[in-house]
């Protein structure tokens, strides 16, 4: 596993390329007769979500606030006013955007913020099946719910872009190693 994108920009992509295509004769190829063919991903691992504060255990900046809480405010109707962990306001009902997994764990993180007449909707990329029935124990007419599909994949491909990889290799493409210009590739940006 690597977890530099420098590197995977300029060495693990671009032989796993060339082993999909065949074209690659080192390593364990030769040994086993590959002929090229499958494919890989690459996995986005973002930092833990949570951070100690104050003796508190709390969910982090970049968990809760962004593009992605913009986003998810807008489409849900509500006007997007940061406020940690909320970052929406809709009448008595508060949004929570969380940039990751919800679990009881989170849904207890947020529902503690919250005011006795005040419901919240938690919107998160993935949602544990215990945390929708957590919440309505805690704050009975708050809901979890999952991002909308259309808005993470917006988000997921800025969040690429941010990563490098893309201009990366299009940089590599555009100068071959003798400084020829280079046939142009397809974008190898895998989600």
């Amino acid at each position: 596993m690597e977890r530099s994108a420098e590197t995977l920009a300029g060495y693990a992509v671009p032989r796993l390329e060339k082993v999909c295509r065949g074209q690659d004769p080192g390593g364990i190829t030769e040994s086993v007769g590959w002929r090229g063919g499958g494919g890989f991903r690459i996995l986005d691992v973002a930092p833990s979500m949570f951070i100690e504060s104050g003796g508190y255990v709390i969910l982090a900046d970049w968990a809760v606030n962004g593009h992605l809480a913009e986003a998810t405010a807008a489409q849900l109707g509500y006007e997007f006013h940061y406020d940690p962990p909320f970052c929406g306001l809709k009448g008595r009902s508060l949004l929570a955007v969380v940039d990751g997994l919800i679990t009881v764990e989170v849904v207890d993180l947020i529902a503690a913020r919250l005011e006795e007449t005040e419901r919240v909707v938690i919107c998160g990329t993935a949602v544990s099946e215990d945390a929708e029935t957590a919440l309505k124990a805690i704050s009975p007419g708050s809901r979890v719910r999952r991002i909308p599909a259309s808005i993470l994949a917006d988000y997921r491909t800025s969040r690429r872009r941010l990563f490098g990889i893309r201009e990366a290799r299009q940089n590599e493409d555009r100068q071959a190693p003798n400084g020829t210009a280079a046939t142009a590739m397809a974008d190898t940006t895998r989600p």
